[in-house]
Order: C-alpha cells, then sequence, then structure tokens
C-alpha cells in the first residue's frame, strides 16, 4: 500500500521485514502503517472500506497482542522494533 512519500516513516523493504517480524496478518499490517501515517479510526475505515467498530476491533487486538495500552503505545512499540532491529543490524543509533 503506498501513502504519500511525506506519510512514509519506514522503506518499503524496512516495512516488510518489520510486519514479517511483528508477525501482522495482511489486514493489522493495513491497519499499523495507516496508524504510523497519523490517520484516526474514521480515516483508517474509510481508507480500508471498513466501519469504525472494525478498526477498533483490529486496534484491540493489537494491542492485546503487544501488551499496549492505546495507539499511542502501539506507536512506539512498532517503532521501537525498528530501532532495535536497525541497531542489531548494526547501523548508527539516532
Amino acid at each position: 500500500m503506498a501513502l504519500s512519500p511525506q506519510m512514509e516513516v519506514l522503506t518499503e523493504d524496512e516495512w516488510l521485514e518489520l510486519v514479517a517480524e511483528l508477525h501482522l496478518s495482511p489486514r493489522q499490517a493495513e491497519i499499523v502503517r495507516l496508524l504510523l501515517s497519523g490517520m484516526s479510526d474514521k480515516q483508517i475505515a474509510g481508507q480500508l472500506h471498513i466501519g469504525r467498530p472494525t478498526v477498533r476491533t483490529h486496534l484491540s487486538r493489537l494491542f492485546s497482542k503487544y501488551d499496549v495500552q492505546d495507539r499511542s503505545e502501539l506507536i512506539v512499540y512498532v517503532l521501537g522494533q525498528f530501532c532495535e532491529r536497525w541497531r542489531a543490524n548494526g547501523e548508527p543509533q539516532w
């Protein structure tokens, strides 16, 4: 799924590796990517042509899966996993 350039957080290759590492289903990956781009539940629902309750169900399952409380913690968790992986591969720290 392509986002506008200003909304990209990770390269496509980095994103695909992170999705695999986090064991995200295709729909979970879409939800997380749109969440990372700053979209609200309503915007994610519109983008994916699903209802807001469905978005909230996906988010709730992701919160449980990663033991986080809200969307902010989920974003921090996902980006934290990326940073850990990045550092483990010998990349410089920010």
